[in-house]
């Protein structure tokens, strides 16, 4: 698919729209469109068939036009306007654009819509197909044109970015819906391999001998009950940049499926499992637009990958495991997992690679939805200019992420009975603070913050921007938040 911007309604299949209530066409638009289309649109317009509400839509078939179609889409009051509700419109449009099997369109938006606007679209135009059968070919949306009243430099490099976002999003989409039966630990470290290969980063597999070897025996315990070896996969991408520390690196949890061990997940919860390895596909997918963009910098990626897995090799509740910096923790819950996979690659990664700042991100907790709901992320950490600029990028982006507090007296709660910590703590309530409280422990003098996805990464109901499965919540932001950082 090929995007485009332009100042001139362009000739398309089909022309896009919107109006606010009770909005009309302006004199502008009525030049735009044409005196015999503009008297169309106004005519429906005069007769109410169409009056903007939130989610109205009007297609219209003109004579004599350059558009086959010219749709109508309402976007309500604009006091009523809802965060995402400008990307849920873009999504819109991608649906009416595949129904209306075109091959180009035409957008008219502005400026401050845009590019919310724009990711919306490219949202929206994902489907997963791997488990359906292929139904007749349809004609392929080859053309989007986004139509501003001004073009300048800042919109030619957004598009640049939201194009990068429509190369690699659905693999990642792809990558976190594949099943837990098509997809264990090693296939994680393949893949990563491949796309490695192909974009040009370098791509480094410590395999269960030599986490044990490492002592990152946290990792290698949660993933010694399944057939799939764990593993740990280290991403370095290097352009122009002659720096020994890492700009930043991305740590991403990679659990490819989590019956949460003997303490096992109850029907309703476990079915979807396989998209606990989000952290780790979004991490890849980073690295993988980083070097086919050749951002300048070193960067790094960490996937900590296992499968949380039952058999006679499993994890018991209560056993008490050494993670790499020494610490020994009492995994009294099997399925608070993610927190001790993570535990062995933060550590391992601030002493070996000494990285400027670290970000994780993980589908950590069910916690975060209490206080955050499903289309919130929460963000902890420990530097307060790091956070910000975190939560600053993911503004730029339109993601939506909310600080949480990371208080000593959390971090402190976290100390084990028989051990030095404990995997859980019970009558605190704070689950997602503690999750990444616990963390804090592995991490010892570098600023970092921790994402927890558990809520947005993925949708149990379809929205406008996800019909189905893995929303990619995350990606945008750690993008911008390299590009922030590049050298």
């Amino acid at each position: 698919m090929k995007f485009a911007l332009s100042t001139s309604l362009t000739t398309s299949d089909v022309l896009f729209l919107s109006f606010f209530k009770s909005e009309t066409l302006n004199a502008k638009m009525k030049s735009a469109l044409g005196a015999k289309t503009a008297k169309q649109v106004e005519a429906r317009f005069k007769s109410k068939d169409f009056e903007g509400d939130e989610g109205q839509t009007l297609t219209l078939f003109p004579e004599g036009s350059k558009w086959k179609r010219v749709v109508l889409l309402g976007r309500g009051k604009n006091a009523e306007a809802v965060p995402q509700a400008t990307e849920f419109l873009g999504a819109k449009i991608s649906d009416c654009a595949k129904a209306a099997k075109a091959t180009s369109i035409t957008i008219l938006t502005d400026e401050a819509d845009f590019s919310e606007l724009a990711y919306g679209f490219v949202l929206g135009t994902y489907e997963f197909k791997r488990y359906k059968a292929q139904d007749k070919k349809t004609p392929s949306l080859e053309k989007v044109t986004f139509v501003l009243p001004t073009v300048k430099k800042g919109h030619c490099e957004q598009l640049t970015w939201i194009e990068s976002f429509e190369h690699v999003s659905p693999s990642v989409r792809d990558l976190i819906n594949t099943c837990a039966g098509d997809l264990n630990p090693m296939d994680m470290a393949k893949i990563a391999e491949q796309v490695g290969k192909k974009s040009g980063f370098k791509v480094t597999v410590l395999d269960l001998k030599k986490l044990r070897k490492l002592g990152c025996h946290a990792l290698a315990g949660v993933g010694q009950g399944a057939s799939s070896e764990p593993c740990m996969v280290i991403l370095e991408y290097r352009h122009k940049s002659k720096a020994k520390e890492p700009n930043i690196a991305f740590i991403g949890k990679g659990i490819t499926f989590d019956t949460g061990g003997l303490n096992l997940k109850p029907t309703g919860h476990i079915e979807t499992m396989n998209q606990d390895m989000t952290g780790a596909a979004i991490v890849l997918g980073t690295l993988q637009t980083l070097a086919e963009n050749k951002v300048p910098g070193y960067f790094l990626g960490v996937m900590a990958c296992a499968e949380n897995a039952i058999s006679d090799r499993a994890q018991h509740p209560g056993d008490v495991v050494k993670a790499y910096n020494g610490k020994t923790i009492e995994v009294n819950n099997t399925d608070a997992e993610g927190r001790v996979v993570l535990a062995d690659a933060l550590s391992y990664t601030e002493k070996n690679y000494k990285p400027k700042r670290m970000i994780d991100i993980a589908t950590l907790t069910g916690a975060v939805t209490v206080a955050l709901g499903y289309t919130i992320t929460g963000v902890m950490g420990t530097e307060q200019k790091f956070l910000d600029c975190v939560l600053d990028c993911a503004k730029r982006v339109h993601e939506r992420m909310w600080p949480l507090p990371l208080d000593e007296d959390f971090v402190k709660l976290c100390k084990g009975n028989c051990s030095d910590l404990k995997n859980t703590t019970d009558g605190v309530r704070a689950g997602a603070i503690m999750g990444a409280a616990f963390l804090k422990h592995f991490v010892e003098k570098t600023p970092w913050v921790h994402l927890d996805v558990g809520g947005t990464a993925w949708v149990e109901h379809p929205t406008p921007s996800t019909k189905y499965g893995a929303t990619t919540a995350g990606l945008r932001t750690l993008i911008e938040l390299a590009k922030h950082y590049a050298d």
